[in-house]
């Protein structure tokens, strides 16, 4: 047993993954699912694996887990062992390669970016509340630039239009050919801010009117008049696998929080969409707030 495994502990499920190095962990999530999958159906226990491996069987449970990043050349014995071989070997070796490289704890915004768009890319809906901005995949780039600069007023231009490049990657999901479902519900007051300039807050609402057009994308306004509601605490996106287990995304002042713990999320959304009016009368109300727009 190597000395590192005598001082860990025990691997526990988390329920909170690392804010603000999101790559490392939510990679490393993926690749220890897709590890143990292939362990499994080749018919081996883990304490087999890990003694051909001379590791432990904590470590093991460890990189399945996506507690810890085996190495790559770990990642390559492994896929041997399991008989996996050609491309699905070469892309598992080559995340293990990524996952190391960015396992570390200053990381640039562009990166903890970066990686929330590869995890949307794996997803297949999207459930969103937002109480004070537009969701970053409904925002229009003027819109985008105009809150990319209140949020951090100290940006650099080059780290603003990363910023957007991402956004723009992320939007792109949706006009796909296999694309991304995305249920927005808006609150009221997201409308009536008025971010930019009149032209620009124009054009944004006509665009969320277009996007809301789309057959698998759903905009929903919660009025003012819904008074208190399910998610008073603030705004929060389900992220959703047809073969991964689903996620709850936060995004904080100190970085990017995911949760696997859905229930309470679920649950508020749940109220949230009763208490949201219609998507025609949505869509009607957004139109409607474009033509007052002085």
């Amino acid at each position: 047993m190597d000395a590192d495994d005598k001082q860990r502990p025990a691997a526990i499920e988390p329920t909170v993954f690392r804010v603000g190095i999101d790559r490392a962990t939510m990679r490393g999530r993926w690749l220890g699912t897709r590890l143990r999958q292939h362990r499994v159906a080749a018919g081996l226990k883990g304490a087999q694996v890990a003694e051909r491996m001379t590791r432990s069987a904590a470590t093991l449970s460890r990189w399945e887990s996506g507690d810890l990043i085996p190495r790559p050349a770990e990642v390559h014995y492994m896929l041997e062992l399991y008989g996996v071989r050609g491309e699905e070997r070469d892309v598992l070796v080559r995340h293990a390669e990524e996952a190391q490289r960015s396992g570390v704890l200053e990381v640039d915004v562009s990166v903890a970016l970066a990686d929330h768009i590869w995890l949307e890319n794996r997803a297949w809906r999207v459930q969103t509340f937002q109480n004070s901005v537009l969701s970053g995949l409904l925002q229009t780039a003027d819109y985008a630039r105009e809150v990319l600069m209140a949020w951090n007023p100290a940006a650099t231009t080059e780290r603003i239009e990363r910023a957007m490049a991402a956004r723009a990657a992320r939007q792109r999901r949706l006009t796909a050919a296999e694309p991304l479902q995305l249920v927005a519900i808006l609150d009221e007051a997201v409308l009536r801010r008025p971010i930019g300039g009149p032209d620009l807050w124009r054009a944004q609402l006509a665009d969320l009117v277009e996007r809301a057009a789309l057959p698998n994308v759903e905009i929903r306004v919660l009025p003012f008049a819904a008074g208190a509601h399910a998610s008073l605490t603030g705004p929060f996106d389900i992220v959703r696998f047809r073969d991964e287990q689903d996620l709850v995304y936060l995004e904080t002042r100190g970085g990017s929080m995911y949760l696997d713990r859905l229930e309470p999320f679920a649950e508020s959304l749940r109220r949230l969409e009763v208490a949201a009016l219609p998507e025609k009368q949505s869509s009607a109300m957004i139109a409607t707030l474009a033509k007052e727009t002085p």
